[in-house]
């Protein structure tokens, strides 16, 4: 089944009525004194699993009746879920192309994985168009990744030998010697492995945060939800030794 193209035309109006259906019986149950809602967050595969567990945790303590969905996926899946008011929030990289509010979390970087038997594996950090012409495995294509703008902008033209949507997949093939691939720092962490994390000799940083359609107009368990991650984000980086910004 399909929609006809009078439901298409009228859909982007039908989720509209849905989210602020929504808005009123979370804001009814809060007048109440009752902590109930739903939450549907997109965030970054790397985000999932270093930050969303501890927060997940403490925040479903406190607020047991708020069921929250999370969906990992790349940029432009995230972006279309919050044009379509499918996601309440998402967590990533700052998006040049995103018009909603933004709550800024963390500073970090792009860093090369290449596999400790490779010759580039022996330099400190690497030159953007060291990656020219090497075996490459890209993560999430055609998602307008970190790292696919990032090769766009310096130009450089990897030999993409695979593809992969899962980031321990690509770690793994990375220690095997399957090429060469990249991610953000944070997700690096928390994999061990024949595998050499490199920064590159750029100056690029990837602003980690919050992007939401608008702050003020978020709904109660969303507001909360917010104050977690903010505060679980900030306890995480000053324990591991990194700063929070």
């Amino acid at each position: 089944m399909e929609l006809t193209l009078e439901g298409q035309d009228l859909l982007p109006a039908i989720r509209e009525l849905l989210y602020w259906a929504g808005q009123i019986q979370e804001r009814s149950a809060s007048l109440q004194g009752l902590e109930q809602g739903e939450l549907a967050i997109g965030s970054y595969y790397s985000i999932a699993s270093c930050w969303l567990p501890a927060i997940l945790r403490d925040f479903q303590r406190d607020f047991p009746h708020i069921r929250i969905h999370v969906q990992e996926a790349g940029n432009r899946t995230l972006l279309q879920g919050l044009r379509e008011r499918k996601l309440s929030c998402c967590l990533f990289n700052r998006n040049a192309g995103y018009q909603g509010d933004w709550i800024p979390l963390y500073q970090d970087r792009l860093v090369a994985w290449i596999s400790e038997s490779h010759p580039l594996a022996e330099k400190k950090a690497i030159r953007p168009e060291d990656l020219d012409g090497q075996p490459f495995i890209d993560p999430l294509p055609h998602q307008g990744t970190d790292t696919a703008l990032f090769l766009k902008k310096y130009h450089v033209e990897p030999d993409i030998r695979f593809t992969t949507s899962n980031m321990y997949t690509c770690w793994t093939m990375v220690e095997a010697g399957l090429g060469l691939s990249m991610d953000n720092a944070l997700s690096s962490r928390g994999w061990n492995g024949a595998v050499r994390v490199l920064p590159f000799d750029t100056p690029d940083r990837l602003e980690l945060g919050i992007a939401l359609p608008s702050r003020q107009e978020a709904s109660p368990a969303l507001k909360k939800f917010i104050q977690y991650v903010k505060r679980t984000v900030e306890g995480l980086t000053r324990q591991s030794g990194i700063p929070f910004r």
